[in-house]
């Protein structure tokens, strides 16, 4: 059941993260388009973002790669946000994010990968105290 509550606090924080960066950068992170407004933007396109991450993340776990030291789980999510962040800005037209570089991608990745991993601890530590964890 926690996978539910993670995936939609993953969708906030990238959405978060996304309207964090455009406030921060406006010239370097540009949110909406002709559709959607800033906020919507960051909504729709924190939704793709996450549903990428989640596949992938899906992908690792169904082809049992262990990532056992926290420095090879960190460079993993991080490449894995970095690719999500970069994809979904290459559809700036549907998802109203776009980005000005490929480097800026990476380091929002890090940034997003960093504030996952603070969700991620909250809610996983949780529900190991409570003993009822399901999937690592």
């Amino acid at each position: 059941m926690y996978n539910h509550l993670l995936y939609l606090i993953y969708w906030g924080a990238n959405t978060l993260v996304l309207y964090i960066v455009s406030s921060v950068f406006p010239k370097v992170v540009v949110l909406g388009n002709f559709r959607f407004s800033a906020p919507e933007s960051a909504i729709y396109a924190g939704f793709w973002i996450t549903v990428l991450i989640w596949a992938m993340w899906d992908y690792i776990y169904v082809r049992n790669i262990k990532l056992n030291r926290l420095s090879g789980r960190f460079l993993v999510f991080w490449a894995l946000n970095f690719v999500s962040f970069w994809l979904v800005s290459r559809f700036s037209h549907i998802a109203g994010f776009g980005i000005s570089s490929f480097w800026w991608a990476a380091a929002i990745g890090f940034f997003a990968n960093l504030v996952q991993r603070f969700f991620w601890t909250l809610v996983v530590g949780r529900h190991k105290s409570k003993g009822n964890l399901a999937v690592e």
